[in-house]
């Protein structure tokens, strides 16, 4: 650890951890009251926070069981490549397994995650400004601002935007490298061999921050570019260096690849998606500088005329405060030609000989590209540039809404803030403040130096203070609609769509929810929410708006049909589930259990599994033309138009069926369905009566009343139409009975209608019994 902070002993390392511990509890107090609600809440909204949640699950899931099928996320179903429509976050997950593994909770996972981000850049940033300055309270004050900034309370829901904390170790490790692996000049002149640098702390942080989001990665190689520029032009960058760094970036190239490849195949689909037009839409306006969020403390309502402009969005909350850019500024001011004179000339022993004029540290080969960075940054908010870079190239467009470019701008700024806090405490004490516990030329002890210190620290608190942070309650695991937990329950792979399905033009964010679920058993899920919707969503979406409607039931059964797809080896043909919410926008609950619920669980494509909790769950029956064309097992009427086309016995452990077929699970009760057809409509509203018999005939119970719970008369009726007629049986009812006895009957007249069996001939008492041997 004290190789990288400067200083040698355990008092370096053990005031690391103290300075560690401080950014954690300042993130406790900034983010209340998120500790408190791990299981049951995520920041500020439901969208990309249960995205993120279910992409933190996914990776975790498929990493430790199908690490090839990764991309073939479980959403959109049958679609492949579906992880590869949102950030793949895989170096946050691969991290997070340990914690998937313990809680088994994915809303706990994501919000410690999101939780870590925080100190661990304020503890990144940290070591590098101490590393440059010297200084540990100028590097304590960069840490709280590239953490702690308002825009990072701003983009609380969006954690592929916040876990940017293994960029300052990157930068570290290679200034590291940079001094190893280059000569430096000894007395003399003589230029000493230097040692052989180690690659992996570099390796291993730049890894994991090129995989924490391309995002993130673009402005990583961005900001590490333009400090090698800086590098190769002051002569800190020998050719042996610059080599072996090359060699180090095509390793992380290479390894970075295989995850950048599914996107690849996706490019022209998300540009035709995402049209230029549509980001320059979302750029930043000049006043979106000065808006903060609505919840931040003091400047949220200090600033809502700010938030009214047209076209205003979330994404262009840009405030970053004034301390920050001020302390900036300072920084920028030493810029002076002096400065510039000893750097050129890279007389690094001569500027370190002249502390007491020249903080040692200060030189333009760090302030250099942290202004350029923070220009360029700051410059691609806005719509001309952006759109100049992206006919440049055209890659960059993957940062889809400009505002986002303010990120690595905040790297810069915080980076430059500390530097700028730096001079302030040197031109304070005239003294370099060195960390090393082996000085003993101590600076000068006054009370202004940590006075200066705990103002600043107050002011950007409270310019970022947005506790309590607006939570969004959701459920966990264990609270989930207990349809999710019948599901998860089930032995093999099974297919799961979810009414209503919500889909572009309309809002899709309450499809995460979907996706939340489906981490219980990570069943294949026909709905999805991404930042990128296939053109297959909103057709289908379409085609179900009708639900129960014939083109609904119809756009259901083709989904339990697909081909084999041989470029994923995998069978598609699942067994699929509907589960419908009634509850929610668009369906009517009222209108749903008085007519839509009847509408459709009288229709063969779909069996009724149960009703969870005010949900209802179905199988969808995948189409079979010859499923009904054996003769009637009865018919019905002196006409003999009524015909009873099949029936099936479903008990717990066993099934009693005249289909030659029958594509179900076991329900959870024991059900008699009747499956009726009328080649003409009946005036007349027939009553069904089933009774269950003892072998001598016995009636030991029954059940008289209109088909399908008296919510299908026979009398409506359409001609041809197949109608599905379920009735419950009660176990002790069934214990008792040797057989059922089936018929119809005229309500008025009491009389019942002529039975006959498949052959024609008239049943006894014009009832038709069904033995129950194998029940």
């Amino acid at each position: 650890m004290s190789r990288f902070i400067g200083g040698r002993g355990s008092r370096v390392g053990g005031r690391s951890v103290y300075i560690f511990a401080i950014y954690s509890l300042l993130t406790l107090l900034l983010t209340h009251p998120l500790l408190f609600n791990l299981t049951t809440a995520v920041p500020n909204d439901i969208g990309d926070p249960l995205l993120n949640t279910w992409i933190l699950a996914w990776d975790s899931h498929a990493l430790l069981t199908d690490p090839l099928n990764l991309f073939n996320a479980n959403i959109f179903y049958p679609l492949p490549n579906t992880l590869a429509y949102s950030e793949h976050l895989l170096s946050t997950a691969l991290l997070a397994i340990p914690l998937q593994l313990i809680t088994a909770e994915p809303i706990a996972v994501y919000n410690l995650s999101l939780l870590a981000a925080f100190p661990l850049a304020a503890f990144g940033m940290y070591l590098l400004i101490l590393r440059w300055t010297h200084c540990r309270s100028a590097a304590f004050i960069a840490g709280l601002i590239f953490a702690f900034a308002p825009y990072r309370f701003a983009a609380i829901a969006h954690l592929q935007l916040l876990t940017f904390q293994w960029l300052p170790l990157t930068l570290l490790s290679l200034d590291l490298y940079l001094k190893k692996g280059s000569g430096v000049r000894g007395q003399g002149s003589v230029l000493n061999q230097p040692p052989t640098p180690n690659p992996q702390p570099l390796l291993i942080f730049l890894l994991l921050q090129l995989l924490a989001s391309w995002y993130l990665a673009l402005y990583t190689l961005l900001t590490l570019g333009l400090y090698l520029l800086a590098a190769f032009f002051t002569r800190r960058l020998s050719r042996p260096a610059f080599l072996r760094l090359i060699f180090l970036f095509l390793i992380s190239i290479f390894l970075t690849l295989p995850f950048a490849w599914p996107y690849f195949s996706l490019l022209d689909d998300l540009r035709a998606a995402r049209p230029l037009s549509l980001a320059l839409s979302l750029a930043a306006a000049p006043t979106d500088f000065a808006a903060a969020a609505p919840f931040n403390q003091l400047f949220g309502p200090l600033t809502g005329a700010m938030r009214t402009r047209p076209g205003f969005t979330e994404e262009n909350t840009l405030f970053i405060g004034f301390v920050a850019p001020l302390l900036a500024l300072i920084a920028l001011l030493r810029f002076t030609i002096y400065d510039l004179r000893f750097t050129i000339y890279d007389l690094r022993f001569t500027i370190n000989r002249l502390r007491s004029t020249i903080p040692p540290s200060f030189t333009i080969h760090h302030s250099l590209p942290l202004l350029a960075l923070l220009l360029l940054s700051l410059s691609l908010t806005f719509p001309t540039p952006y759109a100049a870079l992206a006919q440049l190239i055209p890659a960059t467009t993957i940062i889809r809404v400009p505002p986002r470019w303010i990120i690595p701008a905040l790297f810069a700024l915080a980076a430059l803030a500390g530097i700028g806090y730096a001079r302030i405490m040197y031109h304070v004490s005239r003294v370099t403040c060195h960390v090393s516990p082996t000085t003993h030329h101590a600076p000068r002890t006054t009370l202004l130096r940590p006075a200066i210190f705990i103002l600043t620290c107050a002011l950007l608190l409270t310019e970022t203070f947005s506790a309590p942070l607006p939570l969004a309650s959701v459920e966990n695991r264990a609270s989930l609609n207990p349809a999710y937990h019948w599901l998860a329950e089930q032995r093999g792979d099974l297919a799961l769509i979810e009414l209503p399905l919500h889909s572009a033009p309309a809002p899709e964010y309450p499809e995460v929810k979907r996706l939340y679920a489906s981490t219980l058993g990570w069943w294949s899920l026909v709905n999805g929410y991404s930042g990128y919707t296939p053109p297959r969503q909103p057709i289908l979406a379409q085609s179900l708006a009708g639900f129960p409607d014939p083109t609904a039931i119809t756009a259901l059964q083709n989904l339990t049909f697909q081909p084999f797809d041989f470029a994923q080896d995998k069978h598609s043909n699942l067994p699929t589930f509907l589960l419908v919410h009634p509850g929610e926008v668009p369906f009517d609950r009222s209108r749903w259990e008085t007519v839509d619920r009847w509408h459709a669980e009288r229709n063969p494509a779909l069996w009724p599994v149960g009703a969870f909790a005010g949900d209802y769950l179905y199988q969808v029956q995948p189409p079979a033309p010859t499923r009904f064309t054996t003769p009637p097992v009865a018919t019905f009427g002196q006409d003999q138009t009524i015909r009873l086309l099949a029936y099936n016995l479903s008990i717990p452990g066993s099934e009693h069926s005249s289909l030659t077929s029958a594509s179900r699970l076991t329900p959870h009760a024991s059900r008699f369905t009747l499956y009726w057809q009328s080649t003409t409509s009946p005036s007349t509203n027939y009553t069904l009566f089933i009774h269950l018999r003892a072998a001598d005939g016995f009636v030991r119970s029954q059940a008289d009343g209109p088909p399908v719970s008296g919510h299908y008369p026979t009398s409506a009726w359409q001609p041809d139409e197949i109608i599905q007629d379920i009735h419950p049986l009660l176990e002790t009812d069934l214990a008792q009975a040797d057989h059922l006895a089936v018929g119809l009957y005229d309500p008025v007249t009491g009389h019942r209608l002529p039975a006959f069996d498949a052959a024609g001939q008239r049943l006894t008492d014009d009832t038709l019994l069904i033995p129950l041997e194998q029940k």
